[in-house]
């Protein structure tokens, strides 16, 4: 950032260096170009038909280490359209922490949360904003090579949503304190500082790659539902469970291709579901019926499947239920245990 001839610059009494501007004191018409030069190392700020009228902005900017922190408060100025200036030396990522607080009258409300952004100087970015307060964060290109190898030519990054209101926290209470801190702290402060940002920043291509396998897992879990409630018709597969959710079956292949396909996970499901029939400890149907009931009309292909799911047959599995039922202390308090066979007292 330049030094202009309305900023006043202090003795190190705090971080390292302290800043401050105002164009409060200059002449409606000139509070605009005022402001504008001051950003201008960094961002174009563009003139619009209401920035002739007044431009109330107060600015001060702390350096701690190889870190600034700024703060802007703006008072009623008309939105602000920048963008980033090309070819500027400055190469630093920033966070911006930018909130509005509200007016009632003439009094100020309780803000908003803040909306936190993390970019790149050296990348093109164009912006509006009407925000009241922004804070912003300027760090150096390298400022966590030892934390994450790639993060420096890692251009798509992002702030954790999950951590983004902890970081802007973090940012507050730095514009509080920083007016106080003693300079014997500030390299310290500064790697604090560092580490957290890095802990808060994601690239989006990390994000994207989560999301994707959330929405699959979902997508999977809706599969073993629409299996579970179609399992009893043999016709049922691929094509049909494709229909019913909503998806081509080039998708549906995709989303099963890594765990043996959709069939495999078709047929998996309704092995699964006998498994769990034959082992409960209720009076149930017979193997046979069983095997219908998930969709086998062949009772020995329904057999020979089971054995190379499971290792044992549907009648070694019955077997081992009934022997664990038998071994086991009986309890009117088994969830097994229905109201016809645990009796009542009145």
């Amino acid at each position: 950032m330049t030094t202009s001839t309305h900023s006043t610059p202090h003795a190190p009494t705090g971080p390292v260096f302290v800043q401050s501007f105002s164009t409060r004191d200059l002449p409606a018409r000139d509070q605009f170009e005022a402001w504008r030069s001051l950003l201008s190392d960094t961002i174009d700020l563009l003139p619009t038909p209401a920035t002739s009228e007044s431009f109330a902005v107060e600015f001060s900017s702390w350096t701690f280490g190889n870190i600034i922190l700024t703060r802007t408060l703006y008072s009623n100025t008309p939105a602000r359209h920048w963008r980033h200036r090309p070819r500027s030396f400055l190469d630093h990522w920033c966070v911006v922490s930018a909130r509005s607080y509200p007016r009632r009258g003439g009094d100020y409300l309780a803000a908003a949360r803040p909306n936190i952004s993390f970019r790149s100087l050296a990348l093109p970015f164009e912006g509006q904003a009407e925000d009241t307060e922004v804070l912003t964060l300027f760090l150096p290109r390298d400022f966590c090579r030892n934390e994450r190898d790639d993060f420096e030519q890692a251009h798509a990054l992002d702030i954790n949503p999950q951590l983004g209101a902890l970081l802007a926290g973090y940012m507050d209470n730095l514009a509080r304190q920083l007016p106080h801190i003693p300079p014997a702290h500030a390299q310290d402060l500064a790697a604090a500082t560092r580490a957290l940002v890095a802990a808060c920043v994601v690239p989006r291509a990390a994000r994207a790659e989560a999301a994707e396998a959330s929405l699959a897992s979902l997508l999977i879990d809706r599969a073993r539902l629409v299996v579970r409630q179609n399992m009893a018709s043999p016709e049922f597969g691929p094509e049909q469970l494709a229909r019913l959710m909503a998806m081509s079956r080039s998708k549906l292949y995709r989303l099963f291709e890594s765990t043996g396909g959709v069939a495999h996970f078709i047929n998996r499901e309704r092995l699964r579901e006998a498994y769990r029939r034959l082992s409960s400890h209720r009076v149930s149907p017979s193997i046979h019926i069983i095997g219908n009931e998930v969709g086998f009309v062949d009772h020995s292909t329904f057999s020979r499947a089971f054995r190379r799911e499971f290792g044992h047959s549907p009648s070694e599995a019955r077997e081992r239920s009934l022997a664990q039922l038998s071994a086991a202390p009986f309890d009117l308090r088994t969830p097994e245990a229905g109201p016809a066979d645990a009796g009542h007292e009145a």
